[in-house]
């Protein structure tokens, strides 16, 4: 009787505290690991360097093509299950129905992105005189 109750308890805590555990042990060891570096360094009297944290700038050419590949993934599965809802090819073809627009429409993204980026100057070219 007991067993019945106490056997999904301890599942669910296990499921959502053991990698909550397990990632606060790796990240501890980290620090200490990280730690214990810059004491040898300093006992060897070497002054280590302070790392500031770089921010990055967001690339924008990964940014548009991220967000025109998932805008024509989302149109590519309405179609494909609008065309196999609604069309009557459909009926017994479902899933490659709606496989072919999704790829499809993929393919569309990846030509929309090309003709949109195709003119942009590449991150790191400057355009140049004489060229």
């Amino acid at each position: 009787m007991m067993e019945d109750v106490l056997i999904p308890i301890v599942a669910i805590i296990s499921i959502f505290a053991l990698p909550v555990v397990t990632a606060l042990v790796l990240i501890l060891r980290k620090l200490n690991a990280d730690h214990n570096e810059r004491m040898a360094l300093i006992n060897q009297g070497i002054i280590p360097p302070n790392e500031p944290k770089k921010k990055t700038n967001p690339n924008r050419m990964v940014s548009l093509r991220n967000g025109i590949i998932l805008a024509a993934l989302g149109i590519g599965i309405i179609v494909g299950f609008l065309c196999s809802q609604y069309l009557v090819i459909g009926d017994e073809n479902k899933f490659w129905i709606t496989s072919a627009s999704i790829v499809s429409f993929l393919g569309v993204g990846y030509l929309v992105y090309f003709l949109v980026t195709r003119n942009m100057p590449r991150e790191g070219e400057e355009d140049q005189p004489g060229e």
